[in-house]
């Protein structure tokens, strides 16, 4: 039995080992150090804008009256379209065909008098769905922009027949709501993307990390003095060998976390935490760590545990929640969405950034994570211990026969 002390040691060692390794091979530092935060700084630089600005959308009218003119200068003074005029509905749908604008808008022959009558007219709009971030966005500004002037017309009408001011203004004020865009008040891209993507490319380039540090060892013919250094203690073997790569990943959490809180100007609530923020990405990366334990274990080949750690972490986006609500899910999508660690990072940083909710609140979340880091190892390591006795086995016979 090993003293608490001797396996500290151990796990100095082999972390020692592991450094000057990398240090021996630049490759795996741009590879898994430097392109991944690179990546997280283009997905950054790309959503730094942060809204949707000047998109070209057709627009069509029919109607060529006062009212339709002004609907057009509303609709191009908002931010987020320019309006390109068109004569026709085929040329403009012609120009959404081969993309030079995102969308339609066609003002109705006769769309004036209708309004006129009260027996009321719609604006004819198509928009590409399958941009759904961009159709979205259109569709709300011009929902916005048509009810504003539907009030006003409201008021106008209102006045005419003898209210007054404050008659009109009781009427068009009447139902309101106040709305709390919790998080990101800006409604900002970036947050709503990049608060998603950013933490997708780190938690898969982790896994990656951690992978490649161990089936080097296998690739180079080096278990033998991987598991000398660790006095054949598996579990100081692998602390050792992946802490290095653990401390740079939470560095990176760190930096992602600065981006959001303070380069960026996402400033969460008061009652949140940065620091528990940071726990539970710190948290998520240590799930990365003892499932590419696990995933080296039961995978037969070195190249079959990258694939399948690119496997287990790059599909996790979609599953998040953020893009579709995990209740809209059919059941088994819903329960895969549970089994993946960037789901509850996801949840976690909700909970902290966006809710400012206490750890207590949290326990769920955190009480998974333990779940998860726990019973990979509990699986993993028996496994791996087994199966590089194995490799370490093939190795020395292989130096034999060299040698022989």
């Amino acid at each position: 039995m090993i003293s608490p002390i001797k396996w500290f040691e151990l796990v100095a060692a082999v972390a020692a080992r592991e450094v000057r390794q990398l240090i021996s091979r630049p490759q795996e530092i741009i590879f898994c150090g430097f392109m991944p935060v690179i990546w997280v700084l283009i997905v950054w630089g790309l959503l730094y804008n942060g809204v949707i600005t000047d998109v070209p959308v057709a627009y069509v009218d029919h109607d060529n009256t006062s009212m339709s003119r002004e609907i057009g200068r509303a609709l191009d003074a908002d931010r987020t379209m320019g309006l390109v005029t068109y004569n026709s509905h085929d040329e403009a749908l012609a120009a959404l065909k081969h993309g030079s604008v995102y969308g339609i808008i066609e003002v109705p022959e006769g769309y004036m008098k209708e309004q006129y009558k009260g027996t009321g007219s719609s604006l004819s709009v198509y928009l590409d769905e399958n941009r759904y971030a961009v159709a979205g966005t259109i569709q709300t500004s011009i929902a916005t922009i048509m009810s504003a002037m539907t009030l006003q017309n409201m008021a106008k009408v209102t006045l005419l027949t003898g209210s007054g001011v404050s008659g009109a203004e009781r009427i068009v004020s009447g139902v309101h709501s106040d709305f709390y865009a919790l998080g990101n008040m800006q409604f900002s891209f970036l947050a709503f993307l990049g608060s998603n993507l950013m933490p997708g490319v780190i938690m898969l380039a982790a896994v990656l990390s951690f992978v490649t540090a161990i089936v080097r060892e296998v690739y180079l013919y080096r278990i033998n003095e991987w598991m000398d250094t660790a006095q054949h203690y598996v579990t100081a073997a692998l602390c050792g060998k992946l802490l290095p790569h653990y401390f740079f990943y939470c560095l990176v959490i760190l930096a992602y976390i600065g981006l959001f809180a303070g380069v960026s100007g996402f400033t969460a609530l008061k009652a949140s935490s940065l620091f528990i923020w940071f726990i539970c990405g710190a948290a998520c990366l240590l799930v990365m760590l003892t499932c590419a334990i696990l995933i080296c274990g039961i995978a037969p080949t070195w190249r079959f545990s990258l694939v399948v750690a690119s496997g287990f972490a790059a599909p996790a986006l979609p599953f998040t929640g953020f893009s579709m609500p995990l209740d809209s899910m059919s059941d088994i999508a819903r329960t895969f969405s549970k089994c993946l660690p960037l789901t509850w990072f996801i949840e976690g940083q909700t909970q902290q950034w966006t809710l400012g909710a206490d750890i207590w609140d949290m326990g769920t979340t955190f009480g998974v994570f333990l779940l998860m880091i726990f019973i990979p190892l509990i699986l993993g390591i028996p496994v791996f211990r087994w199966k590089y006795r194995i490799f370490a086995k093939r190795e020395l016979e292989a130096e034999a026969d060299h040698v022989s």
